[in-house]
């Protein structure tokens, strides 16, 4: 499952990126996401839906990108999420991710979930950071 969500935000890049890579902050945003905890060089996360998750993280401040390998759970491979500044500030989600195999009878309802869930995530950012709208809304 494939598929790149972005979003323009009027916004510091700086205090963007603060934000998006604080894995402790991510499941304000991200409501699929309940919590993450990091051991070691890994992060254990706890899905919304019944289901945890193994991943690793690298963050790249030089360019803005952090990647996310999920390697053990509901899902297998990455998403990658980067700020690009091109006179507008983006954020961009890009998935490329492999259900489990008792969850590929549903790939077509939860490609659907997921995308719309990254809509929402990346609308949340933005509204915050724009001071628009509660984040728990």
């Amino acid at each position: 499952m494939e598929f790149k969500r972005e979003i323009t935000i009027n916004c510091d890049k700086n205090g963007l990126w603060d934000l998006v890579k604080d894995y402790k902050k991510r499941s304000e945003f991200w409501h699929g996401t309940r919590s993450i905890e990091k051991m070691d060089n890994f992060y254990y996360v706890q899905f919304a839906f019944p289901g945890k998750g193994k991943m690793s993280m690298e963050i790249n401040d030089n360019d803005y990108t952090m990647r996310e390998d999920y390697l053990k759970g509901p899902f297998t491979g990455y998403i990658i999420t980067k700020i690009e500044d091109n006179g507008k500030i983006r954020l961009i989600s890009e998935w490329n991710i492999k259900l489990s195999p008792s969850l590929k009878l549903f790939t077509r309802r939860l490609q659907g979930h997921f995308e719309t869930g990254t809509e929402d995530a990346l609308n949340r950012i933005k509204n915050y950071l724009e001071g628009t709208s509660n984040v728990k809304s």
